[in-house]
C-alpha cells in the first residue's frame, strides 16, 4: 500500500521553506545549505539529512511557488550522481553549498548542449541525456557557442560544446527521473500560487457592487485551477513515492506527473492573468512571471510532446 498523506516532517519542511522564501525572494545560498536543503535525500552517514524524494518534492514545490532562481535542481541531482559514483569528496562540496551546478541537456545539433543559466556563477554543469546517462562536468570544460535570452528574464540559455568523455559519468535513468519529478514539483508550486492569487483577487475585487468571484466565468475558472493543481500534486507525490520504492510503474508515473504538472502550471498561469483583467496583462503585475517560469521548467527533462507520446504508447501498446 502507498501512503500519500503528508507526515509531520514534510509539513515542517514546507512551513520552514515557505517562511524563509516569503521573507527573502532569493535566500542566501549558504543559509539554504545549512538548513539541509541540498542534502535532504543524502543518507546521514554521508553527511545528509536522510530523507527521500518524497520529502524533496515538498521543498521544491515551495521553491516553485516562490519562483526561486538559484540552481537547486542541478545541485541536488549532482549530489545524486556523486553518490552513485562513490565520490564522497565531490558530494561533500555539493551538500555544503561550496559547489553550485547548472543543468544541461542535449541540443538539437548533435554534440551540443543546452545549459540553463540564472546568472549565478557555477562550478560545474550536470548533463542529462535521453538515454539516462548523466555527467558532471567542470565549468572550464564547457565551451559556450551562443547565449540567448529566454521567455523568462531570470534565465539564459547557453548553447555549448563539451568533450564527449569529459566529467564524472554514471549510467542512471533514476537520476533523470528524480529530476523530472522535482521539476514537476516546482510546476505544481506555480500552479498553486497562480490559483491562490486568483482566488484572493476574486474575493477582494469588487465590480458592480459584488466580488468578481461571484460571477460564473471567474468562479468556474478558479475551480478548474484548484482541480488542476490538486491533480498535479497527487501525481507528483505518487511518482516520488514510487521512485523511492523502486516500483516498476514508476517510469510511467514520472512521465504522467511531468505532463499533468506542466499542463496545470501553464493553464493556471494563463487563467490567473485572465482573472486579474486589465491589470493582469501588465508588466508591473506578477502574474506573467508564473507563466514565463512554467514555460522554462516545462521543457526541461524532455519536450512535452515526447512525454505525451510516451504516455499514449503506454496506453496503446499495440
Amino acid at each position: 500500500m502507498i501512503d500519500l498523506a503528508e507526515n509531520e516532517d514534510q509539513a515542517e519542511i514546507a512551513r520552514t521553506a515557505a517562511r524563509l522564501l516569503s521573507e527573502l525572494d532569493d535566500p542566501p545560498w549558504q543559509q539554504c545549505a545549512e538548513l539541509g536543503w541540498l542534502a535532504l535525500a543524502v543518507p546521514e552517514h554521508l553527511g545528509g539529512v536522510g530523507y527521500r524524494l518524497a520529502e524533496q518534492v515538498v521543498l521544491f514545490r515551495e521553491l516553485g511557488r516562490a519562483l526561486t532562481t538559484a540552481p537547486f535542481l542541478g545541485t541536488v541531482l549532482a549530489a545524486e550522481l556523486a553518490m552513485a559514483a562513490g565520490d564522497t569528496v565531490r558530494l561533500a562540496a555539493l551538500v555544503s553549498g561550496t559547489e553550485r551546478v547548472a543543468l544541461g541537456e542535449p541540443a538539437r545539433v548533435h554534440g551540443e548542449w543546452r545549459i540553463w543559466s540564472d546568472g549565478t556563477p557555477v562550478g560545474s554543469v550536470l548533463l542529462v541525456d535521453d538515454s539516462g546517462r548523466c555527467r558532471l562536468v567542470d565549468s572550464d570544460q564547457v565551451q559556450t557557442v551562443e547565449t540567448t535570452a529566454t521567455v523568462d528574464p531570470a534565465y539564459q540559455l547557453r548553447i555549448a560544446c563539451i568533450a564527449p568523455e569529459a566529467g564524472l559519468a554514471v549510467e542512471s535513468a533514476v537520476i533523470a527521473g528524480r529530476g523530472a519529478v522535482l521539476a514537476a514539483a516546482m510546476l505544481v508550486g506555480i500552479a498553486e500560487r497562480a490559483r491562490d492569487e486568483s482566488t484572493r483577487y476574486a474575493v477582494d475585487r469588487v465590480q458592480y457592487g459584488r466580488p468578481i468571484g461571484s460571477f460564473q466565468a471567474v468562479k468556474h475558472r478558479c475551480a478548474d485551477m484548484a482541480v488542476r493543481a490538486e491533480a498535479a500534486w497527487a501525481l507528483t507525490g505518487l511518482a516520488a513515492v514510487e521512485l523511492d520504492a523502486g516500483r516498476a510503474e514508476a517510469e510511467l508515473d514520472v512521465t504522467a506527473a511531468s505532463v499533468v504538472a506542466t499542463s496545470a502550471a501553464l493553464a493556471n498561469a494563463r487563467d490567473n492573468i485572465q482573472n486579474h483583467g486589465a491589470v493582469g496583462f501588465t508588466d508591473e503585475h506578477s502574474a506573467h512571471r508564473y507563466l514565463k517560469r512554467a514555460h522554462v521548467l516545462g521543457v526541461q527533462f524532455g519536450a512535452p510532446s515526447r512525454r505525451v507520446e510516451r504516455l499514449l504508447a503506454a496506453a496503446n501498446p499495440w
